[in-house]
């Protein structure tokens, strides 16, 4: 199989995917709120199947242009996201233990990601 190169362009893409499937993650955490089958029970989980949608469309096209290995450690940062979210819109509360496991996710993946560009790029 051909080796893929380091693309910016298509890292950013990547992480725009990231950003809009964490957005699923609100509609999926929704829908659990409410009546099965009712009808916001139905529109949220809708609107999930369509975030799931643009999103696996996204990762195909990604991965025309990044390693597999590379695009799946960069979706650490959608720990990021889940905070985020959970603190904005959920109200929920952030603990230390919190902060220091998204660190950890985010050192883990930069430093595996910078080297498999260096490795690349050789």
């Amino acid at each position: 199989m051909k080796e893929k190169s380091y693309n910016w362009r298509a890292f950013v893409v990547l992480q725009l995917a990231v950003f809009i499937v964490s957005l699923g993650g609100i509609c999926s955490k929704m829908a659990g709120r409410q009546i099965f089958l009712s009808k916001k029970f139905i529109i949220y989980y809708a609107l999930l199947l369509c975030i799931l949608f643009v999103y696996a469309l996204i990762w195909q096209q990604v991965l025309k242009h990044i390693s597999l290995s590379v695009a799946y450690a960069s979706k650490g940062v959608g720990i990021v996201y889940a905070i985020l979210w959970g603190i904005l819109i959920f109200g929920e509360e952030i603990r230390w233990n919190m902060i220091v496991g998204a660190v950890l996710v985010l050192i883990g993946s930069y430093c595996y990601i910078i080297d498999e560009i260096r490795r690349i790029s050789k």
